[in-house]
């Protein structure tokens, strides 16, 4: 099918009348003949004939051809087709699938698709390419299993699903653990398969380590099979430096000592190590007079959850103003209007964590409302709140019934800041008198390491979600319809450039036999 990138150029063809009308109303010169002597011609009435005549017919032909080609030219044509397009093949392989525990099940497959025209790609960032021919099989580029990867195989597939062309095929091989697989299944494209491989697993890691007050070292090991995930601790006496701690039920652990930091590595399982603070953590509660009550539920909720968790810490508690503690805090909990500003300039170099609650001078709302706090079930009472100012460098941790933030964090280079925009007090809340106060205040002191959601976690995935699909080495081919152009505007080019060669070489001639005639 022809078609035109600018039709409107067509109207440039109408001037071929130009060389018509030279043509028609060219007279050709008189010819002279020569004779002896007019004597013996008779005379007769002269009469002059006008009338309209065509000259040099190929001359003009050419020069019109040349006109219309010219405005083809400019109106550039080209020409569509169907035509049977050839699929783009491809399989996808998580970055897992290349440890020492997966790639045996599926290095026939990929070898066999490989053989077949497939092209193999890791499902990483980018796609890139792993050169996989019938010389070099995909075991060539095994990985060690205990390589721990990241990568989330539901992210990278919604990135598929918008980059392959719809004539392509692809099949993604993947793991069927959970922390490969975060957040919502996607939806596949129609010519996409996604093959997850299993491989029953139990990974054993240590999830932290702390001393308690009696000086005993305390260890959580994380445990983790298809079903489930458990914490379980331990307590030893505090060993030696280089000592190996051997425990029932769970790999060995190294320990070594350092002038700040003791660390422990574990010696099967994950392998990972953890760092042991030495020194206890030191929290400090400044507060004024007008606190007073509200430092007494801060007070009693802090000391149940320090006595509950067992590790070493130093409790301080403080009007202000008084003189600046010794050692430098690692939590404090400013219940105070005093400047924040002097007493973090006293500690240029040292960690901090503050925790604020609502100035006084700030204009108090009340609120029939609710705290939205993560992990609990039942709403707390709000009764009054201040306005929290708008900050988009700040988390949003606990928000009220309306969406509005509650607390906020806001990280700097050594200072992370908490911002609580209510007070702890029964006016202005009951999350003083919530069985889970305690618990709250835990959670902010010691803040759960999440990394083993990404790393160590074997839980598999659910069954309705885990749908695979077996594959015996035929594959479906696929043949697709496409649209090829060709681009007519260099041959018509051509055309222009032959017939302005005839039209001057005819010129030429014709201009030769004219001097010809003179």
């Amino acid at each position: 099918m022809f078609q035109f990138l600018h039709p409107s150029w067509l109207w440039a063809a109408v001037a071929v009348a130009v060389p018509i009308a030279i043509h028609l109303w060219n007279k050709r010169p008189p010819q002279t003949v020569l004779v002896g002597s007019i004597r013996w011609l008779q005379a007769s009435q002269s009469q002059k004939l006008s009338r309209l005549q065509l000259s040099e017919p190929w001359l003009l032909l050419f020069r019109c051809l040349l006109l219309v080609v010219l405005a083809l030219v400019l109106a550039q044509p080209f020409y569509k087709r169907q035509i049977t397009a050839q699929p783009e093949r491809h399989a996808y392989l998580h970055p897992a699938m290349l440890q020492e525990n997966y790639l045996p099940q599926i290095a026939k497959t990929v070898d066999s698709l490989a053989q077949n025209g497939w092209r193999i790609h890791l499902l990483t960032p980018g796609f890139p390419n792993l050169p996989v021919n019938p010389e070099t099989s995909i075991t060539t580029f095994q990985a060690d299993a205990s390589a721990t990867d990241t990568t989330n195989a539901w992210a990278l597939l919604r990135v598929l699903n918008r980059s392959l062309p719809a004539h392509a095929q692809a099949w993604v091989f993947s793991t069927d653990l959970l922390r490969h697989h975060r957040g919502e299944f996607p939806a596949l494209a129609p010519n996409m398969t996604w093959v997850p491989v299993s491989v029953p697993q139990t990974n054993v890691w240590l999830q932290e380590a702390f001393y308690t007050t009696s000086g005993q070292l305390r260890l959580q090991f994380g445990k983790s099979n298809g079903q489930e995930v458990t914490f379980l601790e331990r307590k030893v006496p505090k060993p030696v430096p280089g000592q190996i701690l051997t425990l029932p039920e769970f790999p060995s652990v190294r320990f070594s000592q350092n002038a700040t930091l003791d660390s422990l590595t574990l010696q099967g399982g994950a392998r990972n190590s953890i760092p042991v603070t030495t020194a206890p953590l030191r929290v400090l509660v400044r507060f004024d007079q007008a606190r007073q009550a509200d430092v007494r539920y801060l007070k009693a909720a802090l000391q149940t959850a320090l006595n509950y968790r067992g590790a070493a810490v130093d409790l301080t508690v403080s009007s202000a103003p008084q003189a600046m503690p010794t050692a430098a805090p690692h939590w404090v909990f400013w219940l105070t209007d005093e400047p924040l500003a002097p007493f973090l300039a006293s500690f240029p170099e040292t960690s901090l964590k503050t925790l604020q609650d609502a100035p006084t001078s700030a204009r108090i709302q009340k609120s029939e409302s609710w705290l939205q706090i993560p992990g609990l079930a039942q709403p707390v009472s709000l009764h009054q709140r201040v306005p929290a100012p708008v900050n988009p460098a700040a988390a949003v941790l606990w928000q009220d019934g309306f969406g509005q933030p509650m607390l906020t964090q806001e990280q700097a280079a050594r200072h992370t800041q908490y911002r609580f925009y209510s007070r702890f007090h029964p006016a202005w809340n009951a999350l003083v008198d919530n069985g889970h106060f305690p618990e709250l205040l835990l959670r902010l002191l010691f803040p759960e390491n999440t990394a083993w959601k990404t790393l160590y976690d074997a839980r598999t995935l659910p069954a309705a979600v885990e749908i695979p699909r077996a594959f015996s080495g035929s594959f479906l081919e696929m043949k697709p319809k496409t649209e090829e152009v060709l681009d007519l505007k260099p041959w018509l080019v051509a055309l222009a450039a032959l017939l302005l060669a005839l039209e001057r070489w005819l010129a030429g001639r014709r201009g030769n036999q004219l001097s010809t005639l003179k």
